[in-house]
């Protein structure tokens, strides 16, 4: 007879929203490996990210080109030197749900999420995962799954599956 050295938290998911948006470190480094593509093989970004409380964000990209990504409300405006774009995320379902997936993980909207997304989660010690299925099935063609892990009130990674299985992984670290 073997046992296992496993031991479970008992962390509820509430909880665990309850501390990531409680976490007063709002801002991080992050490196971002988009998987191979029809054009190249894979794609890495590095730069930082902050969120504040009233759920704007803001993505600075360091490599392999400087831009600048801010979301406020309904509006993402992506900034490549002295363009300035902005477009409305309700025009962008699919665009709109995965960033809103992460904005109300952020911010613990736990009843947002479920409106749109089915959870899947587990536990073990103080690590998670937070899987997210979209509910939209036109955004379930384009996104398959949302996966955050972390550990306690730090997100470690969020890694988003779309259609064909694309992947895009964000590794987070403290500034």
């Amino acid at each position: 007879m073997t046992f296992s050295n496993v031991v479970y938290s008992n962390l509820s998911i509430d909880h665990i929203f309850d501390l990531i948006a409680n976490n007063s470190n709002k801002s991080l480094n992050f490196v971002e490996i988009h998987s191979e593509t029809f054009f190249t093989e894979e794609i890495r970004t590095t730069g930082s990210v902050a969120f504040s409380d009233n759920g704007a964000m803001s993505k600075y990209i360091t490599t392999p080109n400087k831009s600048e990504m801010h979301i406020v409300g309904n509006t993402l405006s992506l900034i490549n030197g002295e363009d300035v774009k902005s477009i409305s995320l309700a025009n962008y379902p699919v665009l709109s749900s995965s960033i809103n997936a992460i904005r109300w993980i952020l911010s613990g909207e736990k009843s947002k999420i479920l409106e749109n997304y089915f959870i899947n989660y587990t536990i073990k010690n103080n690590n998670w995962i937070i899987d997210l299925i979209p509910k939209n099935e036109e955004v379930l063609l384009k996104i398959s799954s949302i996966s955050v892990t972390g550990n306690g009130k730090n997100i470690a990674t969020i890694t988003l599956i779309k259609s064909g299985k694309v992947v895009v992984k964000t590794i987070f670290s403290n500034l």
